[in-house]
């Protein structure tokens, strides 16, 4: 209990010495020039380092694609997925992929909807 008393007598008085010697410094407000200190690099070198990261974010997938280990771990581990013969949920209408109508190549390619709704009644 004693040095509980201590400890919070000393707590006591830092708390009160470290405001007293805050007080004394006099801030003063200076503008900052922004523009002196960025350094603006130049298109050359923005393309430069936009195609080194390219290059090595590529080169890292390659070989991570070619790697042996990792193709026989994902052949273990994986599983084939086959396309659904009908769509998930109530519906019992097949799945539009069947049909060889969607596959027909057009600039105006419809999406296809996540969800079936329900008309209302």
């Amino acid at each position: 209990m004693k040095g509980i008393v201590i400890a919070c007598a000393a707590w006591m008085g830092v708390m009160v010495v470290v405001p007293a010697s805050a007080q004394a410094v006099d801030y003063e407000f200076k503008p900052i020039d922004t523009n002196k200190l960025v350094v603006q690099p130049s298109k050359t070198m923005a393309h430069l380092a936009a195609g080194t990261i390219n290059l090595i974010g590529q080169t890292t997938a390659e070989s991570i694609a070619n790697n042996g280990y990792i193709k026989t771990i994902n052949n273990l581990f994986s599983f084939k997925r086959s396309e659904p013969k009908f769509q998930a949920g109530p519906s019992a209408l097949p799945s539009p992929n069947l049909f060889k109508s969607t596959y027909y190549p057009n600039y105006n390619t419809p999406v296809m909807p996540r969800v079936q709704t329900l008309p209302r009644r």
